[in-house]
């Protein structure tokens, strides 16, 4: 067999797993289901347990304090929790997903949702293998979000008033430490959507996937791996690989000394602000 006919054979079955998924889904179609829940934190940290299903959660209104996303309120959806800090308070829509059947189903509204389904599928095939094709190139694309997911350049400052600072500028490979703060592009972060934090184009990752107390931290080329993703909670900022905090080797707030992974303890080598 010509080699050149494989991209061809692939191409066919990646569009054919899509459309039998289509088939299998439309004869249970899904639905969105929607609740809203109030959560305050009358200043310190409350949490509230996510129903099994949950898809997204959104901020709907901010009843008091400053509800920031990643900052001040976040949610969870391995651990299907939703938590609030800082104050923050408001009304929060939690949607889930579900399977909808059952005996009223006719034949004919089975057949439709069948027929949709399978178009739906169709053009999600031809999207993923857009998608594909500029993978590369999106991933290395910031989008500025500048709303309550994420944020612009800026410094994170933690304990002594030292800055995170990737040592020696921002290349892929270099650690990543505290400094005196010099507003320099090495010390300039930007948090989006995806939970990346960038510097200078690249991402902070926790080298090797280790998820061990210690894992060095470094800049590297962002790649989309749970490594390279975080999240904020009360000043706290963890990877969502492994759930540990970034923290100051050894506590001691000197310059140049290393930032590391460890599991979170609230202690103040691991408390930032930005």
């Amino acid at each position: 067999m010509d080699s050149n006919n494989r991209p061809r054979r692939w191409v066919r079955r990646v569009i054919a797993l899509p459309v039998a998924a289509g088939l299998l889904i439309g004869s249970l179609p899904a639905r969105a289901e929607e609740q809203t829940i109030e959560l305050s934190s009358r200043g310190g940290y409350q949490s509230h347990r996510l129903p099994d299903g949950t898809t997204e959660v959104e901020l709907v209104q901010q009843t008091a304090g400053g509800c920031r996303f990643g900052r001040t309120w976040g949610y969870d959806l391995t651990s299907q929790e939703l938590w609030v800090d800082g104050g923050c308070s408001g009304r929060f829509k939690i949607t889930t997903s579900a399977a909808a059947g059952g005996d009223g189903a006719s034949s004919s509204d089975n057949s439709s949702n069948i027929g949709a389904a399978v178009a739906a599928a169709a053009v999600i095939a031809g999207i993923a293998l857009i998608a594909s094709k500029d993978k590369d190139k999106d991933r290395d694309r910031d989008d500025g979000w500048q709303d309550d997911g994420g944020w612009n350049a800026r410094q994170i400052r933690g304990k002594g008033g030292l800055c995170l600072d990737i040592e020696g500028g921002a290349r892929p490979g270099r650690k990543l430490i505290v400094y005196d703060c010099n507003g320099g592009g090495n010390q300039r972060f930007e948090w989006n959507r995806n939970g990346e934090l960038r510097v200078a184009g690249l991402c902070l990752d926790v080298a090797d996937r280790n998820t061990a107390d210690g894992a060095r931290v470094m800049a590297f080329t962002c790649n989309g791996g749970a490594n390279q993703r975080w999240r904020a909670r009360g000043g706290e900022i963890r990877s969502v690989d492994s759930g540990k905090c970034l923290d100051i080797e050894g506590g001691r707030a000197r310059p140049g000394t290393a930032v590391i992974m460890y599991r979170c303890n609230g202690g103040d080598n691991q408390r930032w602000s930005w």
